[in-house]
């Protein structure tokens, strides 16, 4: 386990290129052609997997996850746009920066949340998939708020819909929509939990839709989302619970405790949990003298270090179950289907927990928040090589994407702020690649009336959200600019990869704060579209 843990770990930090070229190149020797499948659909088969609040150190642990990578393409440099739930999956959905969509928090109240994506429902990737002729069906968490109560509506473009509210987070308590296009008709079945593991759920729906995809729609191709809520932490968490912030499932669970799990210290992969200690993650505890004030604090104490630690060790947990349900769709899939699906796996965000002191939570602009794992393995047909891709990625880039897979028209598919990483996951070299990624938060209101914020935590001491802010991030460098702060936060990320010493009066800061203003207005009427202000000059 050592070993993958190293080279997971490598492609994170891969050396960067300055140039425009965006290069893809093989991890491992490629393999001998196959012979060609039978006749398949005209169009590929697409799953994409999204989970929640996973961060690129959980990775290590994922055997399945991982193993995407073989005979696919991992992206070392996948930034989102925005590290918090509503606005991340608003810029995914949709392929516009939240500038641009105008979902900038979680909540209704504060300009966010379903309230304010309930405009894009009609703009999503499902409804051009759909009208290409795909099957679509989405499971697990959807946008914040959004009311799946009896009554509830199906957005455009989707056949299947299993979806949850704000009871997901808790992992067994929890109630699913049961929407299926040819069995439902005006009818919107919703059904209880019933005490099983959500994740698990989730996977067993995922089956049953591809399953059904063959019964319904022989010969048509199929999109199916499954975006669990793990390992996200539960809602309204109170001291004294017994029930874990991150709750794995039952079996991933140590043995000594209830409901006992099937190994003595729990299944974090490989790795006997014990052994594994939060301390040992880049900048853990690291001096903040040199931070934005927001930042500075005092070393985590010995108490709240033994919380994070058992923190990481259940998100390690909780994430096994995630690997099992990759296992279990992928297994579902006949050698035909194999041979022409995408499998798409990626975190709406990243966490942190105790880098910079910052305890625990994400919506900074650093990497541990920002730069998570996406990973894509191509149809069993092509070629069979690892390749890692370190071109700069953004979720704005998978409404284009998916869209390319399906053969769509270039037209629609780069009529938005992203483009297609579809050349890049095949292996093509392709010129004039952005050179800039824009991270952009706008701070949630505390005051917001309401349901508490999930993306929320009640530890307020040492656990401060950042202020408004705008990022950008390119091959080598962090530059951001907080709103009420008159210095920059500046990083040279190749000589500083853990992003420890902060140099706000470095003399790129200049050149780097005109490239921010154009990001930040990009797409907008007289501005420059978004590609175009992704280029450095």
């Amino acid at each position: 386990m050592a070993v993958a843990v190293t080279v997971v770990l490598a492609l994170l930090v891969a050396s960067r290129t300055t140039g425009a070229t965006a290069a893809t190149t093989p991890a491992t020797p490629a393999a001998p052609a196959t012979p060609a499948a039978p006749t398949a659909p005209a169009r590929p088969n697409i799953i994409f997997f999204l989970v929640d609040d996973m961060s690129a150190d959980l990775l290590p642990y994922m055997d399945t996850v991982r193993g995407l990578a073989d005979g696919g393409t991992a992206f070392t440099d996948y930034y989102v746009s925005d590290s918090l739930c509503c606005p991340s999956r608003a810029t995914m959905f949709t392929g516009q920066f939240p500038h641009n969509t105008g979902v900038r928090t979680n909540q209704g109240y504060d300009r966010g949340g379903y309230q304010a994506f309930a405009k894009h429902e009609g703009r999503t990737y499902a409804v051009p998939l759909h009208e290409a002729g795909y099957r679509t069906g989405y499971l697990g968490k959807y946008i914040n708020e959004y009311p799946a109560r009896p009554g509830y509506q199906v957005p455009p473009g989707w056949d299947e819909w299993h979806v949850s509210a704000g009871g997901g987070y808790n992992e067994f308590r929890y109630q699913l929509t049961r929407y299926i296009k040819e069995k439902s008709g005006a009818r919107r079945p919703i059904t209880p939990s019933k005490g099983t593991y959500l994740v698990d759920e989730l996977g067993r729906r995922a089956t049953a839709f591809i399953e059904r995809s063959r019964e319904y729609a022989p010969g048509r191709p199929f999109f199916l989302q499954v975006s669990p809520f793990s390992p996200h932490n539960r809602v309204d968490v109170k001291p004294g619970d017994t029930e874990p912030r991150f709750p794995p499932a039952p079996r991933d669970r140590p043995k000594d405790r209830f409901p006992a799990g099937e190994f003595p210290h729990g299944d974090c992969g490989g790795p006997d949990c014990d052994t594994i200690d939060v301390t040992t993650l880049p900048a853990f505890d690291e001096d903040t003298a040199d931070k934005p004030s927001w930042v500075r604090r005092e070393p985590i104490g010995a108490k709240r270090v033994k919380e994070l630690r058992e923190d990481f060790r259940d998100r390690i947990r909780m994430v096994q179950s995630v690997d099992d349900m990759v296992g279990r769709v992928l297994s579902t899939l006949t050698e035909r289907e194999r041979a022409n699906t995408y499998v798409v796996f990626a975190s709406d965000n990243g966490f942190h927990l105790g880098q910079h002191r910052l305890v625990r939570g994400k919506s900074t602009a650093y990497d541990h928040d920002v730069r998570v794992p996406l990973l894509v393995k191509r149809p069993a047909t092509g070629q069979h090589d690892r390749l890692v891709s370190n071109a700069i990625a953004q979720n704005v880039d998978l409404f284009p994407t998916f869209l390319d897979m399906a053969g769509i028209a270039p037209a629609t598919r780069d009529s938005r702020d992203g483009r297609s990483l579809l050349p890049l996951i095949e292996g093509r070299q392709v010129t004039d690649w952005r050179q800039a990624a824009l991270v952009e938060h706008v701070r949630p209101d505390p005051r917001t009336p309401g349901k508490p914020d999930p993306d929320a935590d009640r530890l307020k001491k040492g656990n401060a959200q950042p202020p408004t802010y705008n990022a950008v991030r390119t091959a080598g460098e962090l530059y951001v600019e907080y709103e009420g702060d008159p210095k920059p936060e500046y990083y040279d990320t190749v000589t500083d990869p853990r992003q420890e010493s902060n140099a706000p009066g470095n003399t790129r800061t200049a050149y780097l704060a005109k490239v921010l203003q154009g990001l930040t207005t990009c797409g907008r009427p007289g501005a420059p579209d978004c590609w175009t202000a992704a280029h450095l000059r």
